[in-house]
C-alpha cells in the first residue's frame, strides 16, 4: 500500500511523526530515505516524542547510531547510515543486534542503503521536496 502525505512545514513532519508513533511497536523496523535535509530527523524526532522520549533527538550522522529506553521493555533505536559505505560496517556500530530482537522500535535514515540486508520485514518512508510553483518566476 502506498500512502502519499504533502507536509507544508518542519512543524506538521513532526506532528505526522508523532501521530505515527501510534502505530508501530517493539519489533519494528522503519527505513527512511529521501533527499539531504528532507525531513527524515524531524520526523523521526516526531516518533520519539510520540514515545514521550524527554532526550533531545537529533540527527546521529556522527554517532551513526542511538539507543533510547522508552519503558522497561522497550527501546527506540535512531541509526543514521549517511556515512555507511557498505553493509559490512553495520556490525561495526551494532545494528544486528537491535533488528531481530522483540523490544526494540529500529528507525533508520537512508535505510535504502540496507533493504537488501535486512532478512524481516520493515516499513519505508520516502520524504522528498516538493517544488512550490507559485514562487517560480520566469
Amino acid at each position: 500500500m502506498r500512502i502519499e502525505i504533502i507536509s507544508n512545514s518542519s512543524i506538521f513532519t513532526k506532528n505526522l511523526g508523532k501521530k505515527f508513533s501510534r502505530v508501530i511497536s517493539k519489533g519494528d523496523i522503519v527505513l527512511f530515505s529521501g533527499e539531504l535535509g528532507g525531513g527524515k530527523t524531524t520526523f523521526i524526532s516526531g516518533i520519539a516524542e510520540g514515545f514521550d522520549l524527554k532526550e533531545n533527538l537529533s540527527s546521529p550522522s556522527f554517532i551513526i547510531l542511538s539507543e533510547y529506553s522508552i519503558d522497561n521493555w522497550r527501546k527506540f533505536i535512531h541509526a543514521d547510515l549517511y556515512r555507511l559505505e557498505n553493509t559490512g560496517e553495520i556490525n561495526g556500530i551494532g545494528l544486528d543486534d537491535y533488528l531481530y530482537d522483540d523490544i526494540s522500535i529500529v528507525c533508520i535514515e537512508w535505510g535504502d542503503k540496507i533493504k537488501d540486508y535486512i532478512k524481516k520485514e520493515y516499513l519505508e518512508i520516502n520524504l522528498s521536496y516538493l517544488i512550490d510553483k507559485s514562487n517560480i518566476s520566469t
